[in-house]
């Protein structure tokens, strides 16, 4: 009897070993997982500052390239305003002239 009480005693301190080492075990993997977060949040707090100003940057750009074609836009308007009051004119001092002349 008293060498399965040793015997027990000695599955027990086993057990207890595997317990701790267990435990340890853990610790260590939650201790990786938190690890991990921390860069995860790190890379992802620097990809979205990375976009955030890829995408002021850009549209500053197009703001840029917008407010360039509007001018150009507005200056072919102006000209072709021009043209048809000047041809406009024409028109009507070419009837005036055929009207007195004619």
């Amino acid at each position: 009897m008293e060498a399965l009480l040793e015997k027990e005693a000695d599955v027990e301190s086993w057990n207890d070993e595997r317990m701790d080492e267990l435990s340890r075990r853990v610790d260590d993997g939650f201790k990786e997982m938190r690890e991990g977060f921390v860069r995860v949040d790190r890379e992802m707090k620097e990809g979205f500052a990375r976009v955030d100003r890829e995408m002021k940057e850009g549209s500053t750009r197009v703001d840029r390239e917008m407010k360039v074609g509007f001018a150009q836009v507005g200056d072919r308007i102006d000209r072709l305003t021009n043209t048809i009051i000047i041809g406009g004119a024409g028109f009507c001092a070419a009837i005036v002239a055929a009207a007195v002349f004619g």
